[in-house]
């Protein structure tokens, strides 16, 4: 009965360590993944502001 409760014991402690690791490496994931959008979002923001002052500068072309 000892090495029932003993192997049950040890099939937990294993089970609750894997469940920290796939948690650790669920949160890297989506931190990852999170960066990867923030980059991105920050590429189209500057390739907005670009497309605006290019914009700008036609329109005051145009005026002069």
């Amino acid at each position: 009965m000892y090495v029932m409760e003993q192997l049950a014991s040890e099939r937990v402690r294993d089970n609750l360590e894997l469940a920290e690791q796939s948690r650790y490496a669920r949160r890297l994931r989506m931190l990852r993944r999170a960066s990867r959008m923030e980059r991105k979002a920050e590429r189209r923001m500057i390739q907005a502001w670009r497309r605006a002052a290019e914009l700008r500068r036609k329109i005051e072309s145009l005026d002069c």
